[in-house]
């Protein structure tokens, strides 16, 4: 079945903190995005939940059996924990962010039982396990409305700090959880991006006139904004500008360069516990009530994060920001009998006489929330300044706006306007949590919407080029089967780090083989952050993949005969390539074997 054959549309977002779904079916009513209507499931097992994002949290046996995901997962292992029944079981919360390819993980992910964190095996299989109980769960409901699983186009949300060998793993591992092969069936969308419809589609320009409306003007020819997506694990930032030909409808084309890192929401939950708690009770103590009683100390987490997001702010007249109020946490009984009697002394004395508190001050609390939010700031700064150097200025300053459940924190809101409040305008959805599925949802309808992206990197291959006396080094010298003289290992540029790439365009370069009885060509990929590396072992490039062309149709003819052309296609959410042999006529899609994968 052809992609324009669907008839239901349906997205992922797999997320650190949560995963959720939504669809909606093609119909002519929906094609107008504005009154498109999206539906979203809360029904999950263990319990109904007020959003649509379950935990991104799985227990599993140690023979690979699934026990339970979600928020039930956690209940379960916690339970588990608490009656000493977790022989043989493995927990994992957070698990989205060991997929990445050479990052630091930091805290995260938060496993238990046999499941380490660091066994990237185990955690793929992890993650494949989770998205088959998220595919079955929304099959399930797709299929209540009559329609069959060949007829769902699926879209599943990464990153855009995501490299290629990322998002090829996680295709590779949906595909493994029963998703379609088929890349046409099975899309990717770039999480910012779908952010950034959501917010055109579905909220309203806060600066227009307060008596009505007004979308955010993302169909204004040059209009200019930066999609600050907050996650619980990734903060991803990434800058587009409206592209003017695409009539009523929106066209977006990537400006200055996808950057973010691990600057989410949990990490601040991490240092709650690692130094608030661990500063508190001391680090022996919290490791045996994290041992001895799972629950209680959830429970702790539980109040740092409603009382982190609800913080009373002031702002003075030079624009710093102020946490106005301590923090007080409520220490539960099992914890408090478990401190020793000094420790107890001491927490109650610093909350004036009450037992079983602990008072975090306004600096305090400042300073954990700015651990992430500083980092946030400067990546912003960073963006801000990456669009003067490659775009230059827009008719307007960018619109910053803030999506993600990080969103909500009114610390980092008040931080942003203090910072770049008095230039840009800051804005966030009525619910910036749902900005990513919803908009993964709109994407999937037509993913034609977005017309171009950055390359990254410079993108090019090995490839043998003449030879240049006094430049190329002898080591490097090859004579081909006419007598031509060759140097190898040069780096064959397709395009270059910052190009503006349109995503249907076709980037070719031609290829011809060395031997005239050679029947296939091994094609190595390289990238480098540098604009024009000549050779592809030079300090800077990396190979990230191979691809093998066939040559077996012009088997036997000479080597001025046989070129081939490589199209490279760089502005997609992924990177795809095709092969063209002009002997033949034929063109063909060729798969990239990441060496990471």
């Amino acid at each position: 079945m052809g992609s324009d054959e669907a008839k239901v549309v349906a997205a992922v977002d797999f997320g650190t903190h949560g995963t959720g779904f939504a669809w909606t079916v093609r119909t002519p009513l929906n094609d107008d995005p504005l009154t498109r209507r999206v539906q979203f499931f809360t029904r999950f097992p263990g319990r109904q939940l007020d959003s649509p994002k379950n935990l991104t949290a799985i227990l599993v046996t140690d023979g690979g059996d699934t026990v339970a995901w979600g928020h039930e997962a956690r209940a379960r292992w916690v339970e588990a924990l608490t009656k000493g029944e977790s022989e043989g079981l493995g927990y994992a919360y957070a698990f989205k962010t060991a997929l990445k390819s050479g990052g630091s993980m930091a805290d995260l992910p938060i496993t238990g039982g046999f499941v380490d964190r660091t066994d990237r095996g185990l955690i793929r299989d992890l993650v494949t396990a989770y998205l088959r109980e998220i595919r079955e769960l929304a099959t399930a409901e797709i299929k209540r409305m009559t329609y069959t699983e060949r007829e769902v186009r699926w879209c599943i949300t990464v990153p855009a700090i995501w490299d290629d060998e990322d998002k090829a793993v996680l295709r590779g591992l949906a595909v493994d959880a029963g998703f379609p092969g088929d890349p046409e069936r099975l899309l990717l969308a770039i999480e910012p991006e779908a952010a950034a419809l959501y917010c055109h589609l579905r909220m309203p320009d806060a600066a227009s006139d307060p008596h009505r409306r007004a979308r955010l003007p993302l169909h204004l020819d040059g209009f200019r904004s930066v999609v600050v997506d907050c996650g619980g694990g990734t903060v991803d930032i990434t800058a587009y500008e409206s592209h003017g030909d695409a009539g009523p409808s929106i066209a977006l084309r990537e400006i200055g360069l996808a950057t973010g890192g691990w600057l989410g929401s949990e990490y601040v939950n991490q240092a709650f516990l690692d130094k608030t708690l661990g500063d508190r009770f001391g680090p022996a103590a919290l490791k045996r009530i994290e041992r001895d009683h799972p629950g209680e100390l959830l429970e702790l987490s539980g109040q740092w994060e409603r009382a982190k997001a609800t913080v009373e702010l002031d702002r003075e007249a030079d624009a710093v920001v102020h946490v106005l109020d301590p923090v007080r946490i409520e220490v539960p009984v099992t914890v408090w009998d478990l401190l020793d009697e000094p420790v107890r002394a001491r927490l109650t004395r610093d909350a004036a006489g009450l037992p079983r508190q602990i008072v975090l001050p306004p600096e305090e609390v400042k300073g954990l929330l700015d651990e992430r939010v500083d980092g946030i700031l400067d990546k912003v700064a960073e963006q801000l300044a990456a669009i003067g150097r490659t775009s230059g200025s827009g008719a307007e300053p960018e619109t910053l706006v803030l999506v993600g459940g990080f969103a909500r924190s009114p610390w980092l809101c008040e931080r942003m306007r203090a910072r770049f409040g008095e230039r840009h305008r800051i804005l966030v959805p009525p619910d910036p949590a749902l900005a990513v599925l919803e908009g993964a949802v709109h994407f999937a309808y037509r993913p034609e919407v977005f017309v171009s992206r950055q390359a990254k990197y410079t993108y090019g291959f090995e490839t043998a080029k003449p030879f240049e006396e006094g430049v190329d080094s002898t080591m490097r010298m090859y004579r081909d089967d006419e007598g031509d003289l060759l140097c190898v290992g040069r780096f064959g540029v397709a395009v270059r780090r910052m190009d503006s790439v349109r995503v249907n365009d076709a980037h070719p370069f031609r290829i011809v083989p060395v031997r005239e009885d050679q029947d296939e060509l091994d094609v190595r990929l390289y990238r480098s952050a540098k604009a024009d590396p000549r050779y592809v072992d030079e300090d800077g490039c990396e190979e990230i993949g191979r691809l093998t062309v066939d040559l077996s149709g012009t088997l036997g003819r000479p080597l001025r005969e046989r070129p081939i052309m490589l199209l490279f296609y760089f502005g997609a959410a992924e990177l795809r390539v095709e092969v063209f042999d002009p002997a033949t006529g034929e063109t063909r899609q060729v798969s990239v074997d990441f060496d990471r994968v």
